[in-house]
């Protein structure tokens, strides 16, 4: 039996701007305030002396993550090391 052969050249044509979608919900940004929203929906039961609110807390740490480090100790020993970087 003979396979047949699927020669299609819409397969390797570039997309042009005009057809892509642009998805508004589908970035970084918009992630980022999803996740901080489900964040400020979390019970804050910490004392009345806390200046920074939990979902800010809780925002510092998903950043750490974001960073090329294995963990917050090494950033701090990195960042000990070469401040300049810092920018």
């Amino acid at each position: 039996m003979k396979s047949k052969s699927y020669n299609s050249t819409n397969a390797t044509r570039p997309t042009t701007t005009a057809q892509r979608k642009v998805r508004k919900h589908l970035n970084a940004d918009s992630l980022f305030a999803a996740v901080h929203k489900d964040f400020q929906q979390i019970p804050d039961n910490r004392g009345a002396n806390c200046t920074i609110s939990l979902g800010d807390a809780l925002m510092s740490g998903l950043a750490v993550f974001q960073l090329k480090h294995p963990s917050l100790l090494a950033f701090d020993k990195q960042r000990q090391k070469e401040p300049q970087n810092l920018h």
